[in-house]
């Protein structure tokens, strides 16, 4: 995975995001001396986050790229109170100002070691001359000014401790200060040097990136390996591994991020499409849709997904299929849209429409400035006020394999007795959790729109079926629909199979419990039929119903009674609980006892 890392990070070129780099709130001072350590100019600028950065600020931003440390515990500060690792720039706290004073020499001793010729050593010197007479003063004389500037228009301005304050030596260009630079990461990019070794000259060892050791952790170390590493870079690559970090800690880069291996044009694409100015927030969904527009066709890559310094997962996507063809079809088969028929074309569209209503906004997210927020590998607590159990346990058992669907085409991770499990699951708890007010019931949309979901996605996740083009399970239930109609006017019409049956008892069941006189009549009275899983104690529950709302239920021409008794004298084949998705179907459908039927 490193050696990938670093291919990727070489190919990407600095315009493709130094326009979003950004710059730490606090003053930003840059002096000119003389050879004698006198001062010559200064020049000075306050920056708070998301302000304009001027022409002063860019340029005190190319400086200060070069001259951030690794880590907190390869600071050149042995007290952790300077914060470059530069000796031609000074950088602290301001909470900290106090105690500068007493760490300038230990910190430009070991600054120095950096100096590659005499130009820089002199420098380095005069500027080290310089700051342990007078930066102090410097420091407080412009924080003075700058406050004086503010407070004319922000009477509220102050300095708060956690600003920083930058002083660099303007006398040396950018390219002085990145040799430094590149001398300081040359040793510090390595996680330790016991394990360095040099091969004609050039240093090998663990990268600092992603490496940690555990010899005081044994319970976290490999007790059987028979090796103390695994692998050792070269301090060039342990440098680009260092860029890719300050890439992604200064949130540069996309995640998940791409990682081409062969069009590697394209890796440029995505940092540059994601960094572009004006853009605002943009997500993985629409950099990849950009590019699928230029490129017509993605695969080869690596996807790596990350958090801090943690990775996620890491996996290689030989082919990337973003567009559905034939599109993906979600009938609108319990009529709540009026019959509008919904059309995803892409995967993203299917994430961000189907994955959203499934798992009820807590997998994929919709936020109140319409921003799209996926935790596939968040850390999800259980909180009861938040989430219901049910869906909890459903979010934490299949995201994994949603997530491997959606960005790696994994189309295989979701079988059909999966997606059924789910789909099943989620309407079942909806129907536990509805309640009845207002004449309404609080989820009968959201089940209606569910079993929209499930009947019309059915085949799809059937790849067998879906592939050889057999009858679509939301053709199916118009096809019950109809021939309920036709069984319920008609003697000489019957059901002839175990669907048509699962569907006209989903029917009568809610013909049956509409006619409770109860003001609590919520679809939670369903539950107790849908556990039923041997058929004649199915058929005995709704023989006790009729028994007990036989008094309230108004005969219409016949109808109940003829769909009453089909059910009661039929047979079936299968497994009760393989017709639970009809018997819900005939549940929720508009109910053919009361409907009005053309002859």
């Amino acid at each position: 995975m490193l050696r990938e890392i670093i291919d990727f990070t070489k190919n990407i070129k600095s315009e493709s995001y130094e326009n979003r780099m950004t710059l730490a709130e606090g003053i930003y001072i840059q002096i000119n001396l003389n050879e004698n350590s006198e001062l010559l100019k200064c020049h000075k600028e306050f920056y708070k986050s998301k302000q304009e950065i001027t022409s002063f600020l860019k340029r005190c931003l190319d400086k200060q790229i070069h001259t951030k440390y690794v880590s907190m515990h390869k600071v050149l500060d042995s007290k952790k109170k300077i914060h470059s690792c530069s000796p031609f720039c000074i950088a602290f706290k301001i909470q900290s100002l106090s105690l500068i004073e007493n760490r300038i020499k230990d910190y430009f001793k070991m600054a120095l070691q950096y100096c590659q010729n005499e130009y820089q050593k002199k420098w380095a010197k005069l500027f080290h001359e310089y700051c342990s007479k007078n930066l102090i003063k410097l420091v407080e004389n412009c924080m003075e000014d700058i406050k004086k500037e503010k407070i004319n228009y922000d009477q509220k301005f102050k300095f708060l401790d956690r600003y920083y304050i930058y002083v660099f030596l303007e006398n040396l260009n950018n390219k002085e200060y990145e040799k430094v630079h590149n001398n300081y990461l040359l040793e510090k990019s390595f996680n330790k040097d016991d394990f360095n070794i040099d091969v004609d000259g050039v240093i090998y060892g663990v990268s600092d990136y992603l490496t940690g050791y555990n010899q005081k952790k044994p319970f976290l170390s490999h007790q059987t390996a028979t090796f103390d590493i695994c692998n050792r870079f070269s301090n060039k690559d342990a440098i680009i591994l260092y860029k890719f970090s300050q890439l992604k800690e200064n949130k540069l880069l996309p995640n998940p991020l791409p990682i081409f291996i062969e069009k590697k044009e394209l890796n440029n694409e995505v940092v540059k499409i994601f960094n572009k100015e004006g853009e605002g927030k943009i997500g993985y969904a629409d950099i990849i849709e950009k590019v699928f527009e230029k490129y017509n066709d993605l695969g080869n890559y690596y996807l790596l997904n990350f958090f801090g310094r943690n990775i996620n997962d890491f996996d290689f996507v030989s082919s990337f299929q973003y567009k559905f063809d034939p599109p993906l079809i979600i009938e609108d088969i319990f009529n709540i849209q009026k019959g509008a028929t919904i059309f995803i074309n892409d995967i993203f569209k299917f994430e961000r429409i189907i994955i959203q209503k499934i798992f009820e906004n807590q997998l994929v997210q919709k936020t109140k400035d319409n921003y799209l927020r996926i935790r596939y590998f968040d850390n999800i607590e259980y909180k009861p006020q938040y989430i219901r159990a049910k869906i909890y346990h459903l979010v934490i058992t299949y995201r994994k394999a949603v997530y491997d669907f959606i960005y790696k085409s994994k189309r295989q991770v979701i079988t059909t007795k999966m997606f059924n499990n789910i789909m099943q699951n989620c309407i079942v708890d909806n129907i536990n959790e509805d309640e009845y007010i207002n004449g309404t019931h609080t989820k009968d949309y959201a089940i209606k729109e569910k079993l929209n979901i499930w009947f019309s996605l059915y085949n799809f996740f059937n790849f067998k079926q879906y592939n050889n083009g057999e009858i679509n399970m939301a053709n199916k239930i118009i096809e019950i629909q109809n021939s309920m109609q036709k069984i319920v006017i008609e003697n000489e019409n019957h059901i002839d199979n175990d669907l048509e049956f699962a569907y006209a008892s989903g029917q009568i069941i809610y013909y049956l419990l509409n006619c409770s006189e109860t003001s609590n009549k919520t679809h939670a009275l369903l539950e107790p039929f849908l556990q039923k899983t041997d058929l004649m104690q199915f058929k005995l529950a709704i023989s006790r119903t009729f028994n007990q709302y036989k008094h309230a239920i108004k005969f219409y021409k016949g109808r109940f009674e003829k769909l009453m008794s089909e059910i009661l004298s039929y047979d079936i084949e299968s497994n009760l609980k393989d017709l639970l998705p009809f018997i819900l179907a005939g549940y929720f459908a508009e109910n053919v006892i009361y409907q009005k039927i053309n002859n």
